[in-house]
């Protein structure tokens, strides 16, 4: 389900170490190019809440991809997987067993581009 090879959108929060704007958001919506020659695939990015968007899911994916335009991530977190929001009632490191409904959820094709619906100032 996390292979890059099942497509499937991944959302996250990203807090880094400076603003994000349109040149920016223009280089994840390109397919940003890694120090390792690695090109990943277009990814969405909104500036006000700097939400990132993705369907790879490689090793440390994002962090590398802010990297790649100059911004260093200070926090990561993963708040969806296609339609599957994260259960906010979950700790740091808990887990449970996801249901039959949740697991559909993850392979819908609405709510997964996110960032595709906001312009370069994070509008809607």
């Amino acid at each position: 389900m996390l292979s890059p090879k099942k497509h499937v959108y991944k959302l996250y929060e990203a807090s880094v170490d400076g603003p994000v704007g349109a040149e920016e958001i223009e280089k994840f919506a390109a397919g940003v190019a890694l120090e390792d020659g690695t090109v990943c695939l277009p990814a969405g990015l909104t500036a006000w809440e700097t939400l990132v968007e993705i369907r790879e899911g490689k090793f440390h994916q994002v962090k590398k991809m802010f990297l790649a335009v100059g911004r260093r991530v200070l926090r990561l977190k993963r708040v969806r997987i296609g339609g599957l929001e994260l259960d906010k009632t979950l700790k740091e490191g808990e887990c449970r067993e996801l249901t039959k409904e949740e697991l559909a959820l993850i392979f819908q094709g609405e709510n997964r581009r996110f960032c595709e619906k906001k312009n370069s100032n994070g509008q809607i």
